[in-house]
């Protein structure tokens, strides 16, 4: 067996950027990760005031979110078969419209004004306006993704499954995105104000399972890359990865059922089930893995001696 320490830099070398536009998006990744820092610095200052329309919560949240999905698209890039103008103009495209819809949620969160939904006083109403122009440029450059990874398929059956399966999370989660800017929109045309948060129903927090579909993919790609150093035969490597991907998809199904049907993550229901067995799913699926890193016996050259 491999030491932790061997493992993990075994995973960080295939993590590291190779090509020209997964650079770009590392560093922009590395931007906006740095942000994230920054924001979590002055979230404190602020007497960690997490909650509410007006918050650094959320130049925290984006930042982070954005810079894990712009690492995880160049790391995406650099597996796709080459067409070399396709990946620069998807990572450049993607760069500048991820880093202006996060830069402004970043300027109205130092301005003291609300981001999203802010449509009563022109200025904001603009600047809401912007970021869904951002958002739908991101989100083609997004699905372009998703088709490509689709037609062009890696040549590595787990890496492949775990790119095709993240990314249909991930446009999955557009989708949700659009229906709670429905959601939130329709609170101000009710009510006159900015929602502090968005719900669906009495208590469904619609960010909940927006989260869940962003951030799969990155769970996806982890445990495959695990998986390749493990000692599991090939078919017991895809059944784990199929188990963890069937898993968190599940967990997705049922966190947006819960939602649409008004309750909170941790309200009890007739959905807590399937939650739970979706996190079983999940959790057996690690299990297996990282066993298959314990379970790794010496590597042997052709004489039967030992590597040493």
């Amino acid at each position: 067996m491999e030491s932790p320490m061997t493992t993990t830099r075994s995973i960080i070398d295939q993590l590291r950027p190779i090509g020209r536009p997964a650079r770009v998006l590392y560093w922009g990744a590395a931007l906006w990760l740095a942000s994230a820092v920054v924001h979590l610095v002055a979230l404190a200052g602020d007497g960690w005031s997490w909650d509410g329309a007006v918050s650094f919560r959320k130049p925290l949240t984006f930042s982070l979110s954005i810079g894990l999905l712009l690492a995880t698209s160049g790391w995406i890039l650099d597996r796709l078969p080459g067409r070399p103008r396709l990946s620069s103009v998807l990572a450049w495209t993607l760069l500048v419209s991820s880093t202006g819809e996060v830069g402004l949620i970043t300027l109205q969160a130092w301005r003291g004004r609300a981001s999203h939904f802010n449509t009563l006083q022109a200025g904001d109403a603009i600047v809401f306006a912007a970021m869904g122009a951002f958002v739908g440029v991101m989100s083609l450059c997004l699905v372009t993704l998703l088709v490509w990874s689709i037609v062009r398929r890696p040549s590595d059956p787990l890496v492949s499954l775990a790119i095709i399966a993240g990314m249909v999370l991930v446009t999955t989660g557009l989708g949700i995105g659009q229906w709670i800017i429905e959601l939130g929109n329709d609170y101000v045309a009710s009510n006159g104000v900015v929602p502090e948060t968005v719900v669906s129903g009495e208590a469904g927090v619609a960010k909940f399972p927006h989260a869940i579909a962003f951030h799969g993919v990155q769970l996806f790609i982890v445990t495959a890359l695990v998986l390749r150093l493990g000692n599991l035969v090939e078919i017991a490597r895809r059944r784990v990865m199929w188990l963890v991907v069937a898993g968190y998809t599940g967990l997705l199904v049922f966190a947006s059922a819960q939602t649409i049907m008004g309750q909170t993550p941790l309200q009890p229901g007739g959905w807590t089930l399937g939650l739970t067995l979706s996190v079983i799913a999940v959790l057996v699926g690690a299990a297996f893995t990282v066993l298959g890193l314990r379970s790794r016996a010496p590597e042997y050259e052709e004489t039967g001696a030992p590597v040493a």
